[in-house]
């Protein structure tokens, strides 16, 4: 069963009604009794599954997050952002959100209120004025089942999993250190769902394991996704799992995400801000863990346990008996959207580069072939004139960051951060992982992958690679 949440868009006098324009203007209102206001069905969300999964009623408190989320959700997907004209141009947002919750006090009181929208802020670039007022809409389905008898569902943390290669990479070394997940799956659409179905299948028979996936199905209805940027889905993704292990009883949230793609430096100069996606950042980890933690009042700490590990090296400790799940696995940005004939991975792609490069470095290229993607963006000259913009962008911040590395008289983590000054802000947020120097951790990181961009096959890679003796 699904419960959609209602939205009622409202515009002032100077702004259009149409959902993708990106005035200061517009507002959003959610489950709020707003004046002059136009109601429909935008988003639906449901939590259901996981309060009949764990054989619990949610508190007040999960419901509101689980809303919030559906709120932004939305908000991000139905505004879009503003066009650049000339260089220089901003594409941020000013988004207005009036959201009916069960403790509007409890939501508006600074610690949280501020948090929220500094965190919304950081993920996405954009200005967030969220007010809370009192919830006006029907019980939600999950609030009014009074469940009998609890589940007792073997596992020790919430993990986030997506189906994608560092999910399946991720989970079985969680496995492997006597850890038991409870898997959860954010369904955007009925492909992604059946992929993460058939990947989560495969692992547990392949290994004689038997973790449980917990689903919240989340995607817009009726509403059309005018922005294609979603940089609000680290927000989405992280309350939901936070939630759902207040839920279950457990304080620790695993994600699971190569360390390369939690920093994401920027690929180009050009790249600022969020123009990269923050979903997976250290920083962004911190402040959602305290941010939930005290929404829900109960303390959530989110680990990213892959955080010094290349994707290639998460890749190589890969049970063998698992090697076949991999081609069950998606990494293409646009994979699940594709709808033409052939295969469904781009292969030009940043996510789909970086799964080429790091199945080639980990050495398992025999299971990637270059007929699972449409382009092969590694082919030589006389196949591809041009490689594409994303390869060569990617291959310039490894240039980048392979000069950066040079072995001379002094530290390379200064020129690492004139080079990338984001690299700051990343190792002062790792500084609460203890037994770890984040500056010393990171050069590392860095250094073991270029040097592993040397494995990628592509005649491609070696010019931009200078100095690369001295790097590796």
């Amino acid at each position: 069963m699904l419960h959609e949440v209602g939205y009622r868009g409202q515009a002032r006098k100077d702004s259009s009604m149409n959902p993708s324009h990106s005035g200061a203007g517009r507002h959003w209102a959610f489950n709020a009794d707003h004046e002059q206001v136009r109601t429909t069905q935008g988003v639906t969300i449901n939590e259901l599954r996981v309060a009949e999964l764990l054989g619990k009623t949610p508190p007040g408190s999960f419901m509101d997050l689980v809303e919030l989320v559906a709120a932004v959700h939305l908000v991000d997907r139905a505004q879009r952002r503003p066009r650049a004209t000339k260089p220089g141009d901003s594409w941020s947002r000013r988004l207005h959100l009036i959201i009916g919750v069960r403790e509007p006090q409890w939501w508006s009181a600074p610690p949280i209120h501020d948090q929220l929208a500094g965190l919304l802020r950081m993920l996405t670039d954009d200005e967030w004025l969220i007010e809370f007022v009192p919830r006006v809409a029907p019980e939600r389905p999950a609030e009014c089942i009074q469940f009998l008898f609890q589940s007792a569902l073997d596992s020790d943390v919430v993990a986030l999993f997506s189906g994608g290669l560092d999910s399946l990479c991720g989970l079985a070394a969680d496995v492997s250190e006597g850890v038991t997940p409870l898997a959860l799956s954010i369904e955007s659409n009925r492909r992604v769902a059946k992929s993460q179905r058939e990947v989560l299948e495969s692992f547990n028979h392949r290994l004689g394991a038997s973790i449980v996936r917990a689903r919240i199905e989340l995607h817009l209805k009726s509403t059309p996704a005018n922005e294609k940027s979603q940089r609000a889905r680290g927000f989405g993704f992280l309350g939901l799992a936070a939630a759902l292990a207040a839920l279950a009883g457990h304080d620790t949230v695993h994600v699971y995400e190569n360390g390369i793609g939690a920093i994401n430096l920027a690929y180009t100069s050009a790249q600022t801000g969020a123009h990269g996606s923050r979903a997976i950042h250290p920083e962004t980890l911190a402040s959602a863990a305290q941010l939930f933690s005290q929404v829900l009042d109960h303390r959530v700490t989110i680990v990213n346990r892959s955080q010094y590990l290349t994707k290639a090296e998460m890749c190589a400790q890969l049970p063998d008996v698992l090697l076949p799940t991999i081609g069950l696995t998606k990494s293409c940005d646009t994979a699940f959207s594709y709808r033409g004939s052939g295969p469904a991975s781009c292969g030009k792609c940043t996510s789909c580069l970086l799964r080429r490069q790091a199945l080639a470095a980990a050495g398992l290229i025999a299971l990637d072939p270059a007929s699972n993607y449409r382009l092969d963006a590694f082919a030589g000259p006389s196949t591809l004139p041009e490689p594409p913009y994303e390869l060569r962008a990617m291959l310039s911040q490894a240039g980048r960051l392979n000069r950066a590395l040079a072995i001379d008289t002094t530290p390379a983590w200064p020129r690492l951060v004139r080079e990338f000054p984001d690299l700051v802000r990343t190792a002062e947020a790792l500084r609460v992982i203890p037994g770890t120097n984040p500056e010393i951790a990171v050069t590392d990181l860095l250094r073991r992958y270029v040097k592993e961009w040397g494995a990628a096959p592509s005649p491609l890679v070696a010019p931009f690679l200078v100095n690369s003796k001295a790097a590796a």
